[in-house]
């Protein structure tokens, strides 16, 4: 009898530790689609780092989107599958774990090449192999806040490689938008009495940083922008889910070790790539693409402040500005519905040749 139960708590003993390490180690899973789809995750090599995408669609003769995250180190994979899933009838979705962010964390090991031209290769290396897998002879490419820098890098270096460029929350003087977010969140704190706040900006100074641990300084007013935004200038934002944890942590595709990954990224990468980003000046850099072009545009984001003069000046065959009157940072998400209607019915048949 003592033999049986020492067998029992054996069996639970092992059941357990199998149980720990199925959700320590396991990649992951992806809902499945239809017959004719594809929903898969997969890793491979860019760059000579091994890097992860989830592949998603109904139907896999379709063309090939590769979406961009924002960051930088940050990961959207969450939010790009929870409120865009609608794209997957008339795409292959493929979302991309950028080194250093997510699923593809461990990338940041190399130093060396964690630089913000080596994540323009790795998106033509990946564009490369994707044409290859399903074979395309294009893809589009959908850019989201950072995602924008890299995507609007690639474009300009390979043209050929894609039918249009989609530009949401579109980047376009990076040490400017700063220091306009700097101001505004200063002089908000300092209008309502957040002396601690104030007090810690002034003493930080104004934007670039450089050195150690600076996102403590960058976070002041990356993250309180909003709430003050939105206190002097109300809108009906109609989804704000995006803004939770639970938008981009919490999802099948992921382990624990995915989420501890991603929340590592966010610091860690973020603190080596931004400083690179402060020469960032598309007007005077980039102003002349050779596919057309589309800006998706949340009318109270901070990116709107320079858009409009980047938008004048870009010589492009084709070239629209799209205002999502209800959203900030995340239009593509707030007013889903609406970016769905753009990209399925106006982008996908002016410029896809099958």
């Amino acid at each position: 009898m003592k033999l049986n139960k020492k067998k029992v708590v054996l069996g639970m003993i092992f059941a357990m530790l199998a149980i720990i390490f199925t959700v320590l180690i396991f990649p992951g899973n992806t809902s499945p689609v239809g017959e004719n789809g594809i929903a898969k995750i997969e890793s491979l090599t860019l760059g000579g780092v091994k890097q992860w995408i989830v592949i998603r669609s109904e139907n896999i003769e379709k063309p090939v989107i590769l979406l961009l995250s924002g960051g930088p180190g940050g990961t959207e994979m969450g939010r790009f599958l929870k409120f865009n899933k609608e794209l997957e009838n008339y795409f292959i979705v493929v979302n991309w774990e950028q080194r250093g962010c997510g699923k593809s964390y461990p990338g940041i090991k190399e130093k060396d090449l964690m630089t913000v031209q080596q994540y323009v290769s790795d998106i033509h290396e990946l564009t490369e192999y994707l044409k290859k897998k399903f074979n395309k002879e294009k893809i589009y490419l959908l850019g989201h806040s950072w995602g924008t820098i890299i995507g609007t890098m690639a474009i300009k270096e390979k043209p050929e490689n894609f039918y249009a460029y989609i530009g949401a929350a579109q980047m376009v003087n990076i040490q400017e938008t700063d220091r306009y977010m700097y101001n505004f969140v200063l002089g908000a704190a300092e209008k309502n009495g957040d002396k601690k706040l104030s007090e810690r900006m002034r003493k930080n100074g104004a934007p670039p940083y450089y050195g150690n641990k600076i996102l403590d300084k960058y976070k002041d007013f990356l993250t309180n922008y909003a709430q003050y935004y939105m206190k002097e200038n109300p809108f009906n934002e109609a989804n704000r889910e995006w803004y939770s944890l639970s938008s981009f942590l919490f999802l099948s595709e992921y382990n624990l070790i995915d989420q501890i990954r991603v929340l590592k990224g966010i610091v860690n990468t973020f603190e080596l790539i931004y400083p690179q980003l402060q020469n960032v000046n598309f007007i005077k850099q980039i102003n002349e693409i050779e596919i057309p072009v589309y800006y998706m545009i949340g009318k109270h984001d901070y990116t709107s402040l320079f858009i409009e003069k980047y938008f004048e000046i870009l010589k492009a065959p084709k070239k629209e500005l799209f205002w999502f009157e209800n959203s900030a940072h995340g239009e593509i998400w707030t007013e889903a519905d609406k970016f769905h209607d753009l990209v399925i019915n106006k982008i996908l048949p002016e410029t896809f040749k099958n």
